[in-house]
């Protein structure tokens, strides 16, 4: 029998409460997840230089990339 992590449980509930969703609430709670997750040490000028930045990407992994050094991310933990 495969070990269930404590990971899989939560990808399995998270996984089947997103499919639930519609678009709308995708969106608002994907810019709450950024919200909460912006480095509190990052700057006006941080800041300002993304927004300046942000019409000339052309995806979200590019805009994402671009404001990754003003994040607070973390890996998951890996069990197993």
């Amino acid at each position: 029998m495969e070990h269930v992590t404590r990971e899989d449980f939560i990808r399995e509930y998270t996984e089947y409460t997103v499919s639930k969703m519609d678009e709308t609430t995708l969106k608002q709670i994907a810019q709450i997840n950024l919200m909460a997750n912006i480095n509190p040490e990052s700057t006006y000028a941080d800041w300002e230089d993304a927004v300046a930045q942000m019409e000339s990407k052309r995806t979200v992994e590019d805009l994402l990339e671009l404001i990754k050094p003003f994040m607070m991310l973390r890996e998951p933990k890996r069990e197993g």
